[in-house]
């Protein structure tokens, strides 16, 4: 081979070679770009959502008082569905509100209630029938009472004090706390859980309304015997649950505390313990059942340090 045909074999070879090159190269730039382009198609079917921060509302904070320690970082709080009404021979002891009610914390000496209001219906009067001491609470219960008596400001006969409205008397007061327990009158007939309810969130509302500072306690309606519902047909223990289910999310929209009474007053079967029920299954014994409702009364203030614990409490400091 002449040189000029080797000098001419070698020159035709780079070029090929370059050429080959190049088209290596805009493959390779065509791959990449394709993937990146497939990548970013996929993702936006298969990204997980965004996990949002803690919600900064004021209802959190002052229903499920966040204590040290007690958090439960794998149970969903507010993750509740609507009341479940559960039929055959199913015992009924614990409900999904009680993730919406306050838990046990510690224990407050009863001086805690020093500035406290109770106000309900013939069970709260029962405070004064019998003198249970909460160590300067003011007992607000009137026979018959119901939310649309408060909220429509009819005058209540107090057994000692005589003749009152139990807003006007609040609004005067204004109490550090205010415990309400409504709902078993209301109840007895078949009927009128929507009033209740619509009454009671009325009720709830001109409260916080008139009491901006007072820490409120909703608490559930309780538990009756089985044979006081043959004539209060109301109080039936699937009713009352289903109630108390929408009764706390309500106290949980209005920003206050929801107390689980019924699961403190019933016995393994839902209904009222015997040994705290009067002889009409509905209202409660002085000694033993007043006494349950004050220790658990203690046991679940919303958590403060400034709370007077009891001696022996996990938060008492001698």
């Amino acid at each position: 081979m002449r040189n000029s045909d080797h000098t001419l074999y070698y020159e035709r070879r780079r070029k090929r070679r370059r050429r080959r090159n190049l088209r290596l190269a805009v493959a390779a730039v065509f791959i990449l770009i394709l993937a990146a382009i497939i990548t970013f198609i996929i993702g936006l079917f298969t990204d997980e959502p965004e996990i949002a921060g803690p919600v900064d509302t004021d209802i959190q904070p002052t229903v499920l008082a966040p204590l040290p320690m007690q958090v439960e970082l794998d149970k969903e709080v507010w993750a509740v569905t609507g009341p479940a009404v559960q039929t055959g021979d199913y015992t009924i002891r614990t409900v999904d509100y009680d993730l919406l009610s306050l838990p046990e914390c510690g224990r407050v000496d009863t001086s805690y209630f020093s500035d406290a209001v109770l106000l309900g219906d013939s069970l709260t009067e029962g405070f004064t029938e019998y003198g249970i001491e909460l160590q300067g609470a003011t007992i607000c219960g009137y026979i018959g009472l119901t939310p649309k008596a408060v909220v429509d400001r009819s005058t209540q006969n107090h057994p000692e004090r005589g003749a009152e409205v139990p807003m006007d008397l609040l609004t005067q007061m204004q109490p550090g706390k205010l415990y309400i327990l409504l709902g078993t009158n209301t109840l007895v007939n078949d009927g009128t859980a929507d009033s209740f309810l619509a009454y009671y969130g009325r009720m709830l509302d001109e409260l916080k309304a008139a009491l901006p500072n007072t820490l409120i306690y909703v608490q559930a309606v309780p538990p009756v015997r089985p044979e006081a519902t043959a004539t209060r047909p109301g109080l039936q223990k699937e009713k009352v649950q289903a109630v108390n289910q929408q009764l706390a999310a309500l106290a949980v929209e209005k920003g206050c505390c929801f107390l689980d009474l019924y699961g403190a007053f019933a016995d393994e079967s839902g209904d009222l313990n015997a040994d705290y029920a009067e002889a009409d299954g509905v209202h409660l014994q002085a000694s033993s059942g007043y006494t349950a409702w004050v220790d658990f009364l203690c046991s679940h203030a919303r958590y403060s340090a400034d709370n007077p614990w009891a001696k022996g409490s996990a938060y008492y400091v001698g």
